[in-house]
């Protein structure tokens, strides 16, 4: 097996992703309330929750990409280890993004004691605004894994 054949098309399995993401935004808005009510029930009050929850999901929507450029850069890992990784940082990513961009439309009083029905569409809203992120991170990843391919077959040619 050649070091081309060993690539993963980060475009490719993100886009499909993104297909998926565009009709599932409310699946994905249930988990973050679900992670929200998991912090209140901890008996921390409303408001201070989606602080929490704000504060997790912006560190983990920096971490993780930086985590993921690292695990491409990795020249021991397997192709399909990198597959399931980058399954699981599309949807990680996604749902940090999506619950991220809410402080930018909302507060946490609003999302709490808020009564016009606009959180679902707030969420909504903010997950789409996550699916071309995440397609840049995927274009991203895609130039890393070619760099380290080009790497590895002139490596592979000097040592001939």
């Amino acid at each position: 097996m050649t070091l081309i054949n060993q690539q993963v098309n980060f475009t490719k399995t993100t886009g499909i992703f993104l297909i998926i993401g565009f009709f599932i935004p409310g699946f994905t808005a249930i988990a973050i309330l679900g992670l929200q009510m998991l912090i209140q029930a901890c008996g921390i009050e409303c408001s201070k929750t989606w602080t929490i929850l704000w504060l997790i999901t912006i560190t983990g929507s920096i971490v993780l990409p930086i985590m993921m450029y690292r695990t491409v850069k990795n020249r021991n890992i397997s192709h399909k280890s990198l597959k399931l990784r980058l399954n699981t940082f599309n949807l990680f990513e996604y749902l940090f993004i999506q619950a991220s961009l809410t402080v930018f439309i909302s507060n946490p009083k609003m999302l709490c004691y808020g009564t016009d029905g606009q959180n679902g569409l707030e969420f909504v809203f903010t997950a789409w605004l996550a699916l071309p992120l995440l397609f840049l991170f995927s274009v991203l990843l895609k130039k890393v894994q070619n760099d380290q391919l080009d790497r590895k077959n002139i490596s592979a040619q000097h040592q001939v």
